[in-house]
């Protein structure tokens, strides 16, 4: 049986209940169980989702939810259910998950410390499986299966994030001066004066580039996924964009184009077209890690300090900032959800500007 505030509403209900059916997903009951339910929405409605987020909420389901609330009733989770269920999640040790009886009955230790070595989830892991309840849970709502919420009721410590350490203009002339002459010192240029993301740049196409008006479009990115490289859609709408190309950067692109084709053409049989504007030397999209070693061996070439190819994305908002870019402009260059955003990577990379301004705190009182 199902309701709604409206006929309209319960019929839209019951359609897709019925759609869902055809499918081979029976629908839950007030007395489902938790993991009955989990496994219903995993169907339903997480496998429709990016493969990466798809996968996410899958192991977060079998790994953790199941096996901690999958035996309780649906209609009867309570806030302490959850609460004690996080509180056990935090403490518990990720190698003995489903392993230390079957560790302990033949004499074995999950690891070399002894029987349990307490590796425990991250601050950022149960951030995620407490999401990943509070999202099903929703949907429990929704479908009026449940009559509240008990996932939101519940505080989970939120992580920290770490960002990385941007770069001078110094450094980055100089790593840029250590790529030249290779295929992918373009795809290096691109990525600091428009701070690209990895996927995004492996999954640029030429098709999203203007070189005749100088713009760029950031569709789709490449991920590798389960195992597999994927070509997949940007993660957000935040993410999408038209961006303005500087003219050092479309100059070089125009120069890398007329590359690529020499590059095809010496590749004959071999090469496979995927529209990309830095793919594999193949035309296959580029496997990421080889993008990371690359990039690891440049920066020591340059003798750069250990930073990731990420951190181009860091040095682009820093740099904008100390020309004096508005902070919103620079938010839409990056593409960040919320300026905060945007000022938060500023606050952690811009150590010299900090510097030059307790400076002049120092001369007024010297």
């Amino acid at each position: 049986m199902v309701y709604g505030d409206t006929w309209d509403e319960a019929y839209e209900k019951l359609t897709r209940l019925v759609a869902r059916s055809h499918q081979g997903i029976p629908a839950p009951e007030r007395s489902s169980r938790v993991g009955e339910f989990l496994t219903y929405w995993l169907a339903a409605y997480v496998a429709d989702l990016r493969p990466t987020t798809a996968r996410g909420y899958e192991a977060a389901v079998r790994l953790h939810l199941i096996p901690g609330l999958g035996g309780k009733r649906l209609d009867k989770l309570t806030v302490q259910d959850v609460r004690a269920f996080m509180t056990a999640c935090r403490q518990k040790c990720l190698c003995c998950t489903g392993k230390l009886d079957q560790h302990r009955a033949v004499g074995k230790r999950c690891c070399s410390v002894g029987e349990c070595c307490k590796r425990h989830p991250s601050t950022r892991q149960v951030q995620f499986i407490h999401a990943v309840l509070r999202n099903a849970l929703g949907q429990a709502m929704r479908e009026e299966l449940v009559s509240r919420n008990v996932a939101t009721l519940v505080r989970v410590p939120a992580p920290r994030y770490k960002v990385g350490k941007g770069l001078s203009v110094e450094q980055v002339k100089t790593l840029l001066r250590a790529a030249e002459g290779h295929r992918l010192h373009p795809l290096y240029l691109v990525a600091a004066t428009l701070g690209l993301r990895r996927g995004e740049l492996l999954g640029l196409r030429w098709q999203d580039l203007d070189l005749d008006r100088g713009i760029l479009s950031i569709e789709q990115t490449v991920q590798r996924v389960a195992g597999r490289l994927r070509v997949q859609d940007t993660k957000s709408e935040d993410s999408d964009g038209v961006l303005p190309l500087p003219e050092v950067t479309w100059l070089t692109l125009l120069d890398h184009q007329k590359r690529q084709k020499i590059e095809r053409e010496a590749a004959g049989k071999d090469w496979t077209e995927h529209g990309l504007v830095f793919p594999s030397q193949l035309g296959t999209p580029m496997e990421p890690r080889n993008l990371n070693r690359h990039f690891a061996g440049l920066r020591e070439r340059a003798r750069l300090p250990d930073i990731r190819l990420h951190d181009l994305r860091h040095t682009m908002v820093t740099l904008l900032l100390d020309l004096g870019v508005p902070p919103h402009l620079v938010q839409a260059i990056a593409r960040h959800a919320h300026v905060d955003i945007t000022l938060k990577i500023y606050a952690h990379t811009n150590l010299e500007a900090m510097r030059a301004a307790v400076k002049r705190l120092d001369d007024e009182l010297d």
